[in-house]
């Protein structure tokens, strides 16, 4: 008997089940089912993401009850109706409950400052989710995932989430990187222990679309095969600590670093950024963008504290992890414990998403002229000014953006003569929100992220 409903979620099936028949489970076992009767599903942790403890109770009409103890949700969800939620009121529909929009915003937060902010090809970076390019809804709102991140009219989700999408992925990627690049990984989504269930971590899955999943001994032979010259795994999904050993193994032969949100043999939780996003990536994201979009609970804009902790310019690896740990809400109560582990030990310090951050501030300094490009209001106001300096007569055009790397104006695109220049954001009408200021003179470029509010 439930007596304790708070953090739960109760739901009921549509149907009438008969004895010997079988409930399927993700990657589980099926369930036999005991006896004729009815079917409760009791979600012990509703705002953990999958897996984590839950019940499958089953009822006969004469009053008998069998409980199993169980770590996923049945195959039926979608067919049962919620009798009782703790969760708060939100859009966020009842369709396809295991797909959460929060993991397409996990992605698209990422996708948009990997292109946008760090300037990375969008033809560089691979993306294998849910279905795919499938018209079909695969969201928990009932809708469709909308292929094109940044809306600039293509479509950024490459491959469907399935162990063939994966593989393909994986394909694409060993084709293009190479012994001079640097490699970043990001999963989010559901995860489960894989052999030997909840008491033999750390052999973890990650779960893929329609019930498929990569586990941690395919994934160790992914990264150990790729030649880039260093690689970096940032990982959300529940028991995402399990796939450490594999990415900082004894054998790697490059530099590596690894995040995650939770350990080994626990849950990670969307935490106080539901349902818009996963707390702990929200963070680590925010940290190397400079800022977060805003949630129903957490109003975005200006980060908690300054994630640049050594003051050189670049949010490190371990910088945004060590932050996005510190801003957790789940991690500093103690419900999941992020991971952290590099090697060769404190090359995280090294690296961030523009690669070594040595031959970064030696690029920006000794290679390319500053620009000195800097705005005169943070928060911005209507009349914020943009400033910047040019060495030499130059083609520049500065381009200010919305989070979704959407243009909003373009105060300067033209021939401007050497010396400092100061221009009209023109922000005068844009709502309240986090902005970049891109300035692009020649093949260089300087991006500066503002909050307007």
């Amino acid at each position: 008997m439930v007596t304790d409903v708070s953090g739960k979620e109760i739901r009921s099936f549509d149907g009438f089940l008969t004895k010997g028949q079988l409930l399927g489970a993700w990657s589980l076992p099926e369930v036999i089912v005991p006896f004729n009767g009815y079917f409760v599903l009791v979600d012990d942790f509703v705002l953990a993401n999958w897996a984590h403890p839950c019940r499958w109770v089953f009822v006969s009409p004469e009053g008998e009850v069998e409980t199993i103890r169980m770590s996923i949700p049945p195959d039926v969800l979608p067919r049962m109706s919620v009798e009782y939620t703790s969760l708060p009121e939100t859009d966020d529909g009842k369709g396809q409950y295991n797909n959460h929009t929060r993991y397409y915003g996990d992605v698209q937060f990422i996708y948009n400052v990997l292109a946008h902010d760090y300037l990375i090809p969008d033809d560089h970076i691979i993306v294998c989710f849910s279905d795919g390019l499938n018209p079909a809804p695969d969201l928990s709102s009932g809708l469709n995932s909308n292929p094109d991140f940044d809306n600039d009219g293509d479509s950024d989700i490459i491959y469907d989430a399935t162990t063939t999408g994966v593989t393909s992925g994986y394909n694409a990627i060993n084709a293009m990187v190479g012994a001079d690049d640097h490699l970043f990984i990001y999963t989010t989504d559901h995860g489960n222990t894989g052999k030997g269930g909840f008491d033999n971590p750390p052999e973890v899955i990650l779960n893929l679309w329609n019930g498929q999943t990569l586990n941690d001994d395919t994934f160790m032979g992914y990264v150990d095969s790729f030649s880039a010259m260093s690689i970096h795994a940032v990982m959300e999904q529940c028991f995402s600590g399990g796939f450490l050993e594999e990415v900082v193994n004894a054998g790697a032969t490059q530099p590596r670093t690894f995040a995650s949100a939770a350990n080994a043999s626990e849950s990670s939780y969307a935490g106080a950024t539901y349902p818009e996003y996963d707390e702990y990536v929200y963070y680590w994201i925010g940290a190397v963008h400079g800022s977060t979009p805003p949630t129903t609970s957490v109003p975005g804009g200006a980060l908690p504290g300054n994630p640049d902790i050594n003051g050189d310019g670049c949010i490190s690896m371990y910088e945004a992890a060590f932050k996005a740990e510190e801003w957790d809400t789940c991690a500093q109560s103690g419900q999941e414990h992020p991971m952290w582990d590099d090697t060769p030990d404190d090359c995280g310090d090294d690296y961030f998403l523009g690669g070594l951050i040595v031959t970064s501030l030696e690029s920006s300094s000794a290679f390319v002229p500053s620009m000195g490009l800097s705005i005169s209001q943070n928060p911005v106001v209507s009349t914020a000014t943009v400033n910047f300096t040019l060495p030499s007569p130059a083609h520049a055009t500065i381009e200010i953006l919305d989070i979704a790397g959407r243009i909003i104006s373009t105060p300067v695109n033209g021939t401007v003569a050497s010396g400092s220049h100061s221009v009209v954001s023109g922000l005068s009408s844009a709502p309240a929100g986090v902005y970049m200021v891109r300035l692009t003179t020649g093949q260089h470029t300087e991006t500066l992220r503002a909050v307007r509010l």
